[in-house]
């Protein structure tokens, strides 16, 4: 295994903050479901997948979701 490269540490970077955000927005929006809130997350970040720089993801990502879900929240309520 050789040295890791920035953009291998960029991508780990990118997964840990993702997988945080992720128990935040769960945390924070009960009514939704973890696997749910995983869907939401994963679509909003394959909008960046030819991204050079990723340093703005999770916050852009964030963003997204919580105007979702402020907006609609019926829609991804857990039934």
């Amino acid at each position: 295994m050789g040295t890791p490269t920035l953009d291998t540490m960029a991508s780990e970077q990118l997964e840990t903050q993702l997988a945080q955000l992720e128990v935040r927005l769960v945390r924070d929006y009960a009514a939704v479901t973890p696997a749910r809130m995983h869907e939401l997350v994963e679509r909003e970040r394959s909008r960046f997948d030819g991204a050079h720089i990723h340093v703005f993801v999770p916050i852009l990502v964030e963003r997204a979701i919580r105007a979702t879900l402020t907006s609609s929240p019926a829609k991804h309520r857990k039934d």
